[in-house]
């Protein structure tokens, strides 16, 4: 498969004032059509930056390169870029008496005419967003009243609406309830198979992700990995992320336990 996202020797940095930092560096990844992606690390490692930083909503600032359909990311202009990928944040505001439609209009902006007039190709694709993430009808609802997990589900309409190659969500289950964050990341899952996808997201949830994702890549503490949950676990790979911690992978559970201390 060829691929759609191709991170190379990627230093990820930061702006400190005037300074630039390198908290992670030397991060090989390859993403292809159809592929569900989890990204996975400790807090603090960075994860936000990354996925901000193949976005191009941050500067590559660190050296390496991005590329996007073997282009770099950032010779592709910001209207020309969200004909290519979507990126949902984290914890996304909410504005008053503005409607589902509205919301998923907005992710439509880059196809309006000058203007900004929403064209009938955009409301049928706006209905079929709505339609894949089971809110048929809620074109009219006031956004802001909207259920956490409901509006959760606008947000990734709206990245689908938006119809790029790849999407890129910022840990999209963090605020929702166990049952609301199994459903989402199913919904995410079956979006990237049916319908041809790069999906990347970030999330603290890695027994879900060695259930559902193609991939996972892994922010470690002795470097970044990218391959098959099966894989990461032979090489006992998510026993890294908290090093020195006191915490383990058990790979029958598939989840992390704390190591018991003999006093």
């Amino acid at each position: 498969m060829e691929n759609i996202v191709e991170i190379k020797s990627l230093n990820l940095c930061v702006k400190e004032g005037k300074e630039e930092k390198v908290i992670f560096s030397d991060i090989n990844a390859a993403a292809c059509s159809s592929q569900f992606i989890a990204l996975i690390g400790a807090n603090g490692k960075g994860k936000s930056t990354l996925l901000k930083t193949i976005s191009g909503i941050l500067p590559n600032c660190g050296g390496g390169e991005i590329l996007f359909r073997n282009k770099a990311i950032e010779s592709y202009g910001r209207k020309e870029r969200s004909s290519l990928l979507a990126f949902v944040g984290a914890n996304n505001p909410r504005a008053k008496n503005l409607t589902v439609r509205g919301v998923l209009s907005i992710n439509r902006y880059y196809k309006t005419n000058w203007l900004g007039s929403i064209k009938q190709e955009d409301e049928k694709r706006i209905s079929e967003a709505l339609e894949m993430v089971s809110l048929a009808g809620f074109e009219e609802r006031d956004s802001s009243v909207l259920s956490d997990g409901e509006y959760q589900r606008v947000t990734i309409a709206g990245a689908i609406a938006q119809d790029t190659e790849a999407i890129i969500l910022d840990e999209p289950t963090a605020f929702l309830d166990i049952a609301n964050r199994f459903l989402i990341t199913r919904l995410l899952r079956d979006i990237a198979h049916k319908s041809n996808k790069c999906i990347i997201f970030s999330t603290h949830d890695l027994q879900t992700a060695i259930q559902m994702c193609d991939k996972i890549w892994v922010m470690a503490g002795d470097g970044f990995y990218d391959d098959t949950p099966e894989k990461l676990m032979e090489q006992d790979i998510f026993n890294k992320i908290f090093d020195g911690q006191r915490i383990v992978f058990n790979r029958t559970t598939r989840s992390f336990e704390a190591v018991n201390e003999t006093i």
